[in-house]
Parts: structure tokens; C-alpha cells; sequence
């Protein structure tokens, strides 16, 4: 399966010189060998703890219910192990606008569905993906005409704000060896569209979704559950086990409301969320799907529940194969070393 990629255009000789910096630090940590031990003044190990694939420093500080004011926005954590933010207006309403229309202009598919025993796993749902590098239209009558700027700029704010250090300044310099972005993904949900459980995926280390018209509906069964969830691993389950587990739990997760309200959710049987959280149209939330390892983090399955109205959401996937695959202990000890040098 393929999904559309960003075409990042960059600078050849700043592209050049990264690469060269880069070639030099592979010389340097040429082999397979555990992390090095510079220690921070915390007590901890620099290298332990780097996990290029998870928030940022500053996010990573924060607290759950703590916000922090970041690149012009508010942002709150929601749930710690696993980490999902949540940002306030991130999307102006302008800009909201313009990718509704532009995707109904460019014309939406039906979301491949799949099947999962005798469930389908998508229904009532529509996507396209708008390429923010396409050429922007010049049709003064098209309202629609600058959805590449703002897909650029819904994407830019996005990592901005919740990729780590290490893949903004990668992405920076177009190493799409280390991480690139996708095209931003424009899904609309018809009444009773519903996505089910699902893991995001594909090396997509980094989800940002954003709700359009304010309608909510996502439902992350493990949000805010770390103490429930001590000691358990995750990367040795898979996705049934990890759902059986979740009906031995009274209440668990947290589930996302817009405008529609919580009632048409908690009517469902299996629906008793620890955590009600409210959205605006315009707002997003952030999480992040894999392990400091590299694998999958099943912790972040999520599902978009049946919606009593018309939803509308855009994604920005980041993504990362290095850092993701078989190989990504040894990746993410070679872009530590290039990233801090053997700084102590």
C-alpha cells in the first residue's frame, strides 16, 4: 500500500552539507554498540532517555491537565504513557473552509474498508489528500485555490509544535531518510460513519488530526490509563489481546466530543470512558504511535464512534522507517551522536 508523499523542496547545497555532517558522524559511530553514558545533571543518561520519535522536550515536561503556550498556541496534555496533547485552534476558520472545499472540489474516495472477521472496519467515510507543493490555482472565483498553502502551513504548525527536535531539524533539511511528512489527509465522516479500532501504522510515528467543523467522536480505549497499565508490555500483545484486556476495565480512556455532544456515545453499552474531553472546531490533538524502540505502541489504538452528524478532520502523518523498523535501536543511536556530538 502507498500513500502520497510531501515534495519537499529544499536547498541542494544546504541539503549537501547535512549530508556530508551526517556521512562524518556514520564514520565516527560505526558500529553496533550500546548507547554511550554521557550523564545529564539529573543523574540520567542523555542516551536513555533520547527518544526522537516521541514529543518534544517541552511537551515532554509538562504534566497531565498542565498546558504550555508553544509556537502561538495552547497546548495541553491529555494523557501521559501514552502522550496525547491536545491543541487549541490550531486551524483558523478561514483555512477550515478552504480545505472542506477544496476536497469536495477535488473530488473525496470512499476510505478503503477492510474486513476484520465480520466487521468493517470503515463505513460512511469519504478522503482525498491535498498536496501542499502543487501548484496553487490562479481562478480568482475559487475560494478554494490556496488549500496547497494552507495544507503547507497546516502541516509546518503541526510538526512545529509536537515533533521532536531532532525531526524538525531533520525535516528541515529534507532527510527523508530520517522522517518526512505525508500529504494532509482531508477525511469526511457522512452520519453514522465510524472508523473501528485501528493503529495508525505504516512508520507513522507521529499523528496530528484536526476536527474541521467541531465534530469529535475519536475514542482512545488507553488514553490516561498509565496506572491501570503498569507493568504491562504492549509491544509483546497484539491488537485483539490488547482489546480484550479493555473489558476488564470498568472505565478506561478518553473519548473526544465536539459540538454534537457526549449522550450519542455513552448510550453505547461498551462506551464508559474515564475522561470526557470537549473540542472546537478548529482544534487538534497529537499522539504518538510508536515505542522509544521502535515498535508499535498499541496503547494509541483509537476509533472514530458512529457520528450522529457530519464530521469533517484533516491529518498530518509523520513518518519514519528508520526509526520505526527492525533497525531502529542502531538509527536512533547514529542520529543521537549527530544530534548532540558526544556532547556531555
Amino acid at each position: 500500500m502507498s500513500y502520497p508523499l510531501v515534495s519537499l523542496a529544499f536547498s541542494r547545497v544546504a541539503y549537501t552539507t547535512r549530508r556530508q555532517m551526517q556521512n562524518n558522524n556514520l564514520r565516527r559511530f560505526s558500529t553496533i554498540e550500546p548507547f554511550a553514558v554521557d550523564v545529564d545533571t539529573n543523574g540520567e543518561t542523555l542516551a536513555s532517555s533520547f527518544n526522537p520519535v516521541g514529543p518534544p522536550d517541552f511537551l515532554s515536561a509538562i504534566t497531565v491537565g498542565e498546558s504550555i503556550r508553544s509556537h502561538g498556541k495552547n497546548i495541553t496534555r491529555l494523557s501521559s504513557s501514552p502522550d496525547i496533547f491536545l491543541a487549541k485552534d490550531l486551524i483558523p476558520e478561514e483555512d477550515r473552509i478552504i480545505l472542506m472545499q477544496a476536497a469536495q472540489v477535488q473530488g473525496m474516495k470512499v476510505a478503503g474498508t477492510k474486513q476484520s472477521g465480520e466487521n468493517t472496519v470503515r463505513k460512511n467515510s469519504y478522503l482525498t489528500w491535498i498536496d501542499p507543493f502543487s501548484i496553487v490555482s490562479t481562478d480568482e472565483g475559487s475560494d478554494w485555490r490556496d488549500a496547497p498553502l494552507v495544507a503547507r502551513d497546516t502541516i509546518f504548525k503541526s510538526r512545529s509544535c509536537f515533533a521532536h527536535d531532532v525531526m524538525n531539524d531533520s525535516m528541515n533539511n529534507a532527510e527523508i531518510g530520517i522522517c518526512f511528512a505525508e500529504d494532509l489527509q482531508v477525511a469526511k465522516y457522512d452520519k453514522d460513519g465510524r472508523f473501528d479500532y485501528h493503529h495508525d501504522g505504516y512508520s507513522r510515528y507521529l499523528t496530528v488530526l484536526s476536527y474541521l467543523n467541531g465534530v469529535g467522536g475519536t475514542y482512545f480505549p488507553f488514553g490516561g490509563m498509565k496506572d491501570e497499565l503498569e507493568g504491562i508490555d504492549f509491544t509483546n500483545e497484539n491488537e485483539v489481546s490488547v482489546l480484550s484486556f479493555k473489558r476488564q476495565l470498568e472505565k478506561c480512556g478518553i473519548l473526544i466530543v465536539g459540538e454534537e455532544g457526549s449522550d450519542a456515545y455513552l448510550q453505547s453499552a461498551f462506551m464508559k470512558p474515564k475522561q470526557v474531553v470537549q473540542i472546537e472546531a478548529g482544534d487538534a490533538i497529537a499522539f504518538y504511535n510508536y515505542m522509544p524502540g521502535g515498535e508499535k505502541d498499541l496503547r494509541l489504538l483509537h476509533c472514530s464512534l458512529p457520528v450522529p452528524k457530519e464530521k469533517w478532520i484533516s491529518t498530518a502523518w509523520f513518518r519514519s522507517d528508520a526509526l520505526t523498523g527492525p533497525f531502529a535501536s542502531f538509527k536512533k543511536a547514529q542520529l543521537f551522536e549527530s544530534f548532540y556530538g558526544g556532547a556531555q
